[in-house]
């Protein structure tokens, strides 16, 4: 798995998981759990991070170029 973003919340996670699904990219939030239960140990463990499979990385830089013009 490759990280290809961290995030400061579980609902911008959340959003990127989504439009890289929407896009075929599979996608995992690792961190998913442990913020949900906590989520101030958020920053103890680097924020929260978005993975997917090797292979899928050119395409992801597209949802991530779009996700991040979004965000803004």
């Amino acid at each position: 798995m490759i990280t290809v973003a961290t995030l400061g919340s579980l609902n911008e996670a959340f959003l990127l998981r989504s439009m890289l699904e929407a896009s075929e990219i599979p996608a995992f939030i690792p961190d998913e759990n442990t913020a949900q239960v906590d989520w101030t140990l958020t920053n103890a463990i680097g924020c929260i991070r978005v993975q997917i499979p090797e292979g899928f990385e050119e395409k992801a830089k597209i949802v991530l170029s779009d996700f991040k013009a979004n965000s803004n």
